[in-house]
């Protein structure tokens, strides 16, 4: 039974779309995520139509392209963490550097800890040691991890 639902294309691009999403989750560039998008629009297509393996491939490529020009820049501010209520949607997270934050958890040089900025708990990392409550000025932002110095 098991090499029969692998061998069903509808559902070996429903996992390949879950694990596409999953990835993203670890990896968060938001380019994943319209891929595995794409691979359930393949899924879904293929259980109502049955279509074959060239159509599968070219709704794959022209709907994940299509989701990522169409969507990406919609859903950028969603995924940087920014709080409806304390700043603009569409302000982009570089526009906070040299801004202040507070140590929520002791910072070590090598040894990340956590800063509130604008509300939001974010990692931190620095070149200095940092206790908790400090202050400190954004100097960097690498992903979803801020580097801080003492004020």
């Amino acid at each position: 039974m098991s090499e029969h639902m692998l061998s069903n294309p509808g559902l070996l691009w429903f996992i390949a779309g879950l694990a596409l999403l999953l990835t993203e989750l670890f990896a968060p560039s938001l380019i994943l995520m319209f891929f595995g998008l794409g691979a359930w629009i393949v899924a879904a297509l293929y259980l109502l139509f049955t279509i074959g393996l060239p159509a599968q491939l070219s709704v794959f490529a022209v709907s994940s392209i299509l989701l990522l020009v169409f969507l990406r820049k919609k859903l950028k501010p969603v995924f940087l963490g920014y709080v409806s209520s304390k700043q603009t949607t569409g302000q982009n997270m570089d526009d906070f550097l040299g801004k202040e934050a507070v140590v929520l958890a002791r910072i070590e040089p090598g040894k990340p800890g956590k800063v509130e900025f604008n509300g939001v708990a974010w990692d931190a990392v620095s070149d200095d040691s940092i206790d908790v409550d400090s202050r400190v000025r954004i100097i960097d932002r690498n992903g979803l991890k801020l580097k801080v110095m003492p004020f």
